[in-house]
């Protein structure tokens, strides 16, 4: 078997390169579970069999698992034959409400509702929105027009990704006052979830009491434990492997695993990062295994040799969340986020 090629593992290349599995072909494939994942899969039940509308808030720091949730929604709701939109809040999209109406949109034809003979009526006054030049609107309307719009298409679900991107204050008060009004309008069969820091959920129950209360249910994204860790990086490997009867996680023994779980504090994104170091380390010396010594000595090895290394993650999920605001400000910028900020 050569030496120095992935081959040495049983593996066809790096399975670590893709650091999310953040699409629907494959997010079912390689999530794990955890504590919280059956209790969302609960709601999610609920509203597919429409005995119960939710409103559900999941938060966690960078690289936590809060798409990958909204993503295995959306596949679930597509397996389900259920109307889904899924729509990714950034900071660079120039009017929000306007980018979520388009994605109604492109939903209903996806869905095969926009049919030669004309469009669902509900999707009718939400197109208005889509038209509109910009971002002067009346939060009520809009949010009854999209709530009626999932009311007619149910089983329905609207999943907001990272909505702490809205940065600017103008829309963040009346696109929160939009969500607010869709919160209050839907019926049972409709599903309203969001990612967030916790932080910005924070910031909501202050300034958004209102829409704060009608969240049924926030869930705040643990780490990983070792077991939980081996199985995210036994589904990776899987994926490259071309030599059966190996051990799920090999190269990687139980204590490398361990290593790496603590390095990365739990979480999914840091380890998968990891572990695509460790197994470059371990090509290029040629190791038949990767050990906690290996873990170590790339760890030592990387940090030595490269300046401004990374620091290490933050220990607690709440550590993890502040180290994410701080990112979303520009070096230059001086400041937090304004949801970040005490207020005074």
């Amino acid at each position: 078997m050569p030496t120095g090629s992935y081959e040495r593992y049983g593996l066809t290349g790096n399975p670590f390169r893709e650091l999310a599995s953040e699409n629907l072909d494959d997010v079912t494939i390689y999530h794990v579970n955890q504590a919280t994942d059956a209790a969302l899969r609960t709601i999610r039940e609920e509203v597919l069999d429409r005995e119960n509308r939710a409103v559900v808030a999941i938060t966690g720091g960078q690289g936590a698992g809060k798409t990958e949730r909204l993503l295995v929604a959306a596949a679930e709701a597509k397996e389900r034959k259920a109307f889904v939109v899924y729509f990714d809040i950034s900071s660079k999209i120039p009017w929000v409400l306007k980018g979520l109406a388009e994605a109604f949109q492109a939903s209903a034809r996806d869905a095969g509702l926009v049919k030669m003979l004309g469009a669902p009526s509900w999707l009718r006054p939400v197109a208005s929105l889509a038209r509109s030049k910009d971002g002067s609107y009346d939060p009520k309307v809009a949010g009854r027009r999209l709530a009626e719009a999932l009311n007619g298409a149910a089983p329905a679900f609207l999943l907001l990704n990272d909505i702490h991107n809205l940065v600017e204050m103008r829309e963040v008060d009346s696109f929160v006052k939009t969500i607010e009004e869709v919160t209050s309008v839907i019926k049972p069969g409709v599903l309203v979830m969001f990612t967030c820091y916790a932080s910005y959920l924070a910031w909501l129950n202050v300034n958004h009491p209102s829409l704060a209360s009608r969240i049924n249910r926030s869930v705040l994204l643990q780490g990983l434990s070792d077991d939980e860790a081996r199985l995210v990086l036994a589904k990776k490997l899987l994926a490259k492997r071309i030599v059966e009867d190996l051990e799920p996680t090999y190269p990687f023994d139980r204590e490398a695993v361990h290593e790496l779980n603590l390095q990365a504090r739990g979480n999914p994104r840091r380890l998968l990062e990891l572990a695509d170091t460790v197994l470059e380390r371990g090509i290029e010396s040629r190791a038949y295994q990767i050990d906690a010594e290996l873990v170590h000595a790339t760890f030592l090895r990387r940090d030595s040799v490269v300046v401004g290394a990374s620091p290490p993650a933050p220990a607690t999920p709440e550590a993890a969340d502040a180290a994410s605001e701080a990112a979303l400000t520009p070096p230059d910028a001086g400041r937090r986020p304004f949801w970040a900020r005490p207020k005074k």
